[in-house]
């Protein structure tokens, strides 16, 4: 009995251990990435057993920690991610893909690469791609990244983010940021009525000069 309990256990184990060697992620590598936009980094997986999640790591490069976006999976596969807009001041995004596990931790990932951001980088999203570059969820590494602006990428499409621990939450940043800009807006318009000269922020045709009288 005791010999067939270690048999099956072994067997398990030697299971567990070939699906994990089966396990592997690539990631392409594109001539650049977009200034300003958002670029498209596509990757490809095999033995993705049920509970792994396929995730793309970025940074501004050999700056700090970094981020993570979720790899949006196709048939065969496939993945694909859209990481933020980077700045102007972002020449080098790094990166890499992996498979986690539901705690976080990473069973395979890809090697590191890095890419250049130009400003004359051209990328045709997709109307799919660019429904998720338009509400990115963003993950963190590192508890000093949680409360602060994605480093060198612009708030522009940043949704959520998902703080070291796995807690999501609402980007707190560039909410703020939107809300004060409407909330200034929205009180400059009753101060300058208010002093009788609306038509510095109304602009209206300039009427036609009425006939001569004869």
């Amino acid at each position: 009995m005791r010999a067939s309990t270690l048999l099956l256990t072994g067997l398990l184990l030697a299971s567990v251990t070939t699906a994990a060697r089966g396990q592997t992620i690539t990631a392409d590598k594109p001539s650049c990435m977009p200034m300003e936009d958002n670029g498209l980094v596509h990757a490809t997986a095999t033995g993705v057993a049920p509970g792994l999640a396929a995730r793309l790591y970025f940074r501004w490069v050999e700056h700090e920690d970094f981020y993570w976006v979720p790899l949006e999976a196709e048939p065969g596969g496939h993945f694909w991610a859209t990481p933020p807009k980077p700045e102007r001041r972002n020449d080098h995004i790094e990166y890499y893909s992996a498979l986690v596990d539901p705690t976080g931790k990473v069973v395979a990932r890809s090697p590191m690469q890095s890419v250049p951001v130009t400003s004359d980088c051209k990328m045709q999203l997709s109307p799919k791609e660019r429904g998720v570059a338009e509400n990115l969820t963003v993950g963190e590494t590192s508890p000093n990244q949680q409360g602060k602006k994605v480093l060198a990428f612009l708030c522009d499409g940043v949704v959520t983010r998902i703080n070291y621990a796995g807690l999501r939450r609402a980007d707190e940043v560039c909410r703020a940021c939107v809300v004060a800009w409407w909330q200034r807006k929205a009180v400059l318009i009753p101060v300058i009525a208010a002093t009788g000269v609306t038509t510095v922020i109304v602009t209206r045709p300039e009427p036609e000069p009425s006939p001569s009288r004869p």
